[in-house]
């Protein structure tokens, strides 16, 4: 029974009341909700700004998340071979995940800043080429660098996990039928992953 109580009070009723509240508009200044049924809904599902957020917010999925995996990938293969320093290389590549989001901000604001940073040289040679301020695609694009650069490291860890698990064997069997690096990695070590 307190199990239920404790399901029903952080789940099924706060759940419930969202479903409501969807349903119903609320009036200014606490003045109660009316009831539109799936008015909102409509309403919702025709507004242009609604799809565009949608098309921005999978845009932002896609490319950020495709981005951060394949770089965490090929570094984790280049991490895999025991390249002289890869224990440092190691380290360094899993600590910007455990920096704070807010300061991974900041330090992009300023890398990226078309006034300063790097990106001010870019603007030097070509004036105005990039404004993220003025121009939203320059926006997604630093939002897209920041987020990949900070989850390239918890990837890095779990990709980096599991070529490790592949018997080694296993690889100097394929070595030894004369498969290269690239075949090696794309017939028996990412279908493993």
């Amino acid at each position: 029974m307190p199990q239920l109580i404790l399901i029903f009070t952080f789940f099924y009723w706060p759940a419930g009341q969202a479903v409501y509240w969807s349903l119903t508009l609320q009036q200014p200044w606490g003045g109660g909700n009316i009831w539109v049924g799936l008015d909102n809904f409509r309403s919702i599902l025709a507004n242009a700004d609604y799809w565009n957020s949608i098309t921005a917010s999978l845009t932002f999925a896609a490319i950020s998340t495709g981005l951060a995996m394949v770089i965490a990938l090929v570094l984790a293969t280049l991490t895999d071979r025991q390249l002289a320093g890869s224990r440092l290389y190691r380290v360094v590549l899993i600590w910007p995940y455990g920096i704070a989001a807010p300061a991974l901000a900041l330090a992009f604001r300023f890398i990226l800043a078309p006034e300063a940073g790097f990106m001010a040289a870019v603007n030097k040679f070509w004036p105005g080429v990039w404004d993220p301020g003025l121009n939203g695609a320059d926006a997604m694009a630093s939002v897209i660098i920041a987020f990949s650069w900070k989850y390239v490291g918890y990837n890095f860890i779990f990709f980096l996990a599991a070529l490790q698990a592949i018997p080694r064997s296993l690889i100097e069997a394929a070595a030894m039928d004369g498969s290269g690096v690239v075949r090696r990695f794309r017939d028996i070590q990412f279908p493993l992953i």
